[in-house]
């Protein structure tokens, strides 16, 4: 078995610092803090090995234009894949390339699905560019793909707990007997005989078919925006649908909050309205009542004149009567009295009525006065509370302002995240209907692919050692079913488990197959990357099985004396005695190593 080995992964652009990981010959551990672009060298490996369809992504990665993967071939010479990011060729470089080059490559090849990809190309560099493997239960048949079983070598973490059995790249069945065939090829080293079709021109047609089928494939896979599988893209999206209700919850509230402090705010505007209209009117009724005030105080003042005038006149004046004009010879006697006191009643009783005018008036500028200030007084303190609801209504605004932004952001994530899961079901869709293409003209439905049960009870033995090698609880009796795909340990399914065991059962098939394929010298990528195999120590979501802690010491130093390369990536971080024996890069953790993959960009690039 020709084996081969990754050296580093390197991320290069024009005017960037250089983000690399290199990777030691035996066992590297990449741990550290989350969202330090940990799975996002995993996701990358993948990409440059052709399984995945999209570009990763992540923000740090914005400006980069080079992936380069460095590798070694089972003869020790260097190799180095060169793919910029969304780019459908891959230039191969043989040579140990390392920073942004425009060297001239060795060969230019697809990244998929052509007559001259790197899936040929790798293929025929394990020796296994001649394989076949079976597409379907009739029996149709199709060369053996890169990702066929790179899949088993290179587990991301969108895999690793997923429900989907860990030989199989889907669901489904001919994702089912495509994996049961080549786990075939990887325990006994024996593919499926081609079934040819019946004639040259049939053959033409369904390879014209195959072909149209690839290059809608492709064309759809450039529309894929969100990395992983249709089961990854399912739970993203259930975590967006319950984000996006938590976040219209909170939206709401504010919102309503927001209702509340507005219809206060217009009852205070309605009320200062109401309030300023009865003070401009006692306004202008005091108005009113002063000059009417100053013209009661105007009659006073004349009928005092009177009264002195009256007293003046009829004391002093002689011969005709002021008051009548009578002659003196026509006068009465004490006519002048009489006169002059019927004018005197006259003046105070006028004087009177006046005066009693003027009080009442005076009495009511002082009600409108002390009305007035009361007005003046709720006006202030309407004001106040006005100003205090602008206040209000305005932090109200600042705290919706982000709510938004996040609502907006959850709400076009789901959809491109809706798109991307249409676009791969239309994928699958192709997928099946090009197995049907390659197996129309097929012989007649043969027999299922066999595995001898000694090879099977061989592997099985292999993987329950590893899981004892773990100390791992409640796996016993672990088996692997070649016609269902799936692992069973403790009496139940792998898919029926926990979130943390469905990861530690898939990583220990993977491990427990590369073990295999090396000690029995069969077809294997030469490496194994596992992405968080240990999530069972993380966040655990509800109903997860929990595993005790000792465990991870365990799964550790296991792969110190493991006889293939093995690249773990985690976020817990390995016991002091495998740190010392392995190659260990840390991201954010322990207060040394860096801060994540991609460096600090005001660094002077190398």
């Amino acid at each position: 078995m020709a084996d081969l080995s990754l050296t580093h992964l390197t991320w290069t652009g024009s005017g960037l610092p250089t983000a690399q990981v290199t990777f030691g010959p035996a066992l590297t551990i990449i741990c550290g803090n989350s969202d330090t672009g940990k799975t996002f060298i995993v996701n990358s490996i993948d990409y440059m090995l052709g399984g995945r369809r999209s570009t990763p992504s992540i923000t740090h990665a914005a400006g980069y234009s080079q992936i380069l993967l460095g590798l070694k071939l089972p003869d020790d010479s260097p190799l180095t894949l060169v793919r910029k990011p969304g780019s459908n060729h891959i230039h191969v470089h043989r040579a140990d390339l390392r920073d942004l080059t425009h060297a001239t490559p060795d060969a230019v090849v697809s990244a998929r699905r052509a007559k001259r990809d790197i899936s040929n190309y790798l293929l025929e560099v394990l020796g296994l560019n001649a394989m076949y493997i079976r597409t379907n239960e009739q029996g149709s048949t199709a060369p053996l793909q890169l990702p066929d079983i790179a899949h088993l070598a290179v587990v991301t973490d969108g895999r690793i707990d997923d429900e989907t059995p860990p030989c199989q790249r889907g669901r489904g069945q001919s994702s089912r007997t495509a994996g049961r065939s080549v786990m075939r090829l990887s325990l006994t080293g024996d593919d499926e005989p081609p079934a040819n079709l019946s004639n040259a021109a049939q053959r033409r047609v369904q390879r014209g078919k195959i072909t149209l089928i690839d290059q809608l494939v492709v064309d759809l896979t450039s529309k894929i925006i969100t990395p992983g599988n249709t089961e990854a893209l399912r739970r993203l999206l259930t975590r967006l649908d319950t984000s996006v209700r938590e976040a219209t919850t909170s939206h709401h509230a504010e919102s309503e909050r927001q209702t509340t402090a507005i219809a206060a705010r217009t009852r205070l505007n309605e009320d200062e309205a109401r309030l300023t209209a009865r003070l401009n009117e006692i306004s202008d009724l005091l108005g009113r009542f002063d000059l009417l005030q100053q013209q009661y105080e105007s009659d006073l003042d004349r009928l005092a004149m009177v009264g002195e005038a009256g007293n003046l006149l009829g004391y002093f004046q002689t011969g005709r009567c002021v008051f009548c004009g009578a002659e003196a010879e026509h006068q009465t006697p004490h006519h002048g009295l009489t006169e002059t006191t019927q004018l005197h009643q006259a003046v105070q009783a006028e004087d009177h009525k006046t005066r009693a005018l003027l009080a009442d008036l005076r009495l009511t500028i002082t009600d409108l006065d002390e009305q007035r200030a009361e007005l003046a007084g709720e006006i202030a303190e309407i004001r106040d509370q006005d100003t205090s609801m602008e206040a209000v209504i305005a932090d109200i605004a600042r705290r919706l302002e982000p709510l938004n932004e996040v609502l907006e952001h959850l709400l076009e994530q789901r959809a491109v995240v809706q798109r991307d899961l249409e676009l791969l079901a239309r994928i699958e869709e192709l997928d099946e209907r090009r197995v049907a293409l390659a197996g129309e003209a097929a012989p007649a439905r043969r027999a299922p692919s066999y595995i001898p049960a000694s090879v099977q009870d061989s592997f099985n033995a292999e993987l329950q050692a590893i899981l004892d090698d773990w100390h791992v609880p409640g796996v016993e009796a672990a088996t692997w079913d070649p016609y269902s795909g799936e692992v069973r340990a403790g009496g139940s399914d792998r898919s029926s488990r926990g979130r943390g065991l469905r990861a530690l059962l898939h990583a220990a098939f993977s491990t427990a197959l590369a073990q295999y394929c090396c000690e029995h010298r069969m077809p294997h990528m030469g490496f194994l990357v596992l992405d968080s195999p240990l999530v069972t120590f993380g966040q655990l979501e509800p109903g997860d099985e929990r595993v005790p802690l000792y465990v991870k010491d365990y799964f550790y130093r296991h792969f110190l004396r493991f006889p293939v390369q093995r690249i773990i990536v985690e976020n817990s971080v390995p016991p002091d005695d495998v740190i010392e024996q392995a190659h260990v890069v840390f991201f954010g953790t322990r207060g040394q190593g860096r801060p994540g993959f991609f460096p600090d960009r005001h660094r002077t690039p190398r």
